[in-house]
């Protein structure tokens, strides 16, 4: 708003884009609202990239302007590619908020009219008030923590949901093994069980010691009591007729072999992140006590560069970690919770690092202890007063 400030709004264009799968829609209009070139579609690739460049030259030899920003709706990652290329090409960009976009809308009173071209108006009344973020530039160390971060995220997320497939077919293979461990697929002997010998007809032949020699012929130790107990959940077991756990154990051994792929993809990704690291801003929060490599580069990759932020305020806001406020005719009203209006990834983020330290720093330790016992104080406050 600085640089348009005795600007003629006529020579100040802005160029909304929205972005869709393989599509996008976009037109010029100056700072009057007055739309110089109309609506018109491209492609997302050089061909329609070229289209848009041109349409942009049209209007700019049509009112010889000061300033051009063109402001591309963020939608999902479809948008990335073309603002990559828009920077490569020289073009002042901006980012937009769907959020903002929608709101914008609204204020027309199109909420529930939406269109290509009216969320079109919207972003370029957006732009004509000054609205829109620079994209984040990324080092080459960023872009990388960003890809395998969001590359392990997506794969644990996986492994969690496949994990839970897993001990339900366990429970029709072999009722009570799962029981038998506080994790039987984290739990060495467990996952060998599991993956080996799962049939409860299978164990009780092998009995307690054939059970322990079985476990211990693949390097991994099983206690007698621990192997007492697996055998006792083979007896009492209720058990399936025999064609079809045979059926329901040959799916549970694909899942088992799928579920090692995930592990070992999670694994990988962990290794490269420890690489990239140390050339990242995040590198430095390993020295703190409870942070080790994925939560620091969690962290890094949902803050990126942590420059664009004027103060930790911003990162907080930018994480939607802020409390609400709801102050009606100057009454502030108690017990708001926070905005949740942000990147879900760097909230996360930001509360694991929290969780980290307050589990082995002894300040945030004696902190956290002190936050429990004051929610204790006002809820037993608050329970007296009720009675």
């Amino acid at each position: 708003m600085a640089r348009v400030r005795g600007c003629d709004p006529a020579r100040c264009l802005v160029v909304p884009v929205d972005v869709g799968k393989s599509m996008a829609m976009a037109l010029v209009a100056d700072h009057y609202g007055e739309i110089v070139v109309a609506p018109f579609e491209f492609g997302l690739t050089e061909t329609g990239f070229a289209s848009l460049a041109a349409a942009v030259a049209r209007a700019e030899a049509v009112r010889g302007p000061e300033i051009v920003r063109v402001g591309v709706g963020s939608a999902g990652h479809y948008h990335r590619t073309l603002v990559a290329r828009l920077r490569a090409g020289g073009f002042e960009v901006v980012e937009l908020n769907p959020a903002a976009v929608k709101e914008a809308r609204s204020q027309q009173l199109l909420r529930r009219l939406k269109s290509d071209a009216r969320d079109l108006g919207a972003m370029a009344e957006l732009m004509v008030r000054g609205a829109g973020r620079a994209p984040a530039v990324k080092t080459d160390a960023l872009a990388a923590q960003a890809a395998w971060a969001a590359h392990r995220r997506r794969k644990v997320a996986a492994r969690a949901a496949l994990a839970n497939q897993v001990i339900g077919q366990l429970d029709l293979v072999f009722p009570g093994l799962d029981g038998c461990f506080s994790d039987v697929l984290g739990a060495k002997a467990g996952r060998v069980i599991v993956s080996e010998i799962c049939d409860p007809d299978r164990a009780l032949r092998q009995g307690v010691a054939g059970l322990r020699r079985f476990v211990g012929r693949r390097g991994v130790a099983l206690s007698t009591p621990k192997a007492a107990e697996v055998i006792e959940a083979a007896r009492v077991a209720l058990r399936l007729p025999a064609p079809e756990r045979a059926v329901l154990g040959r799916v549970l051994a694909a899942d088992l072999s799928l579920l090692s792929k995930l592990e070992a993809e999670v694994a990988a990704a962990e290794v490269a992140l420890g690489e990239v690291l140390a050339d990242t801003p995040a590198g430095v929060l390993t020295s703190l006590p409870g942070i080790g490599v994925v939560r620091a580069s969690n962290y890094g990759a949902g803050i990126g560069d942590p420059t664009r932020f004027a103060n930790a305020a911003g990162a907080y806001r930018a994480a939607g970690l802020v409390p609400t406020s709801y102050e009606p005719a100057r009454r502030a009203r108690p017990g708001q919770h926070i905005s949740r209006e942000g990147s879900v990834e760097l909230r996360q983020a930001i509360i694991e690092l929290g969780r980290g330290l307050s589990q082995h720093e002894p300040n945030f330790v004696a902190y956290r202890r002190a936050l429990l016992d004051a929610m204790m104080l006002v809820a037993r406050s608050v329970g007296q007063r009720a009675g």
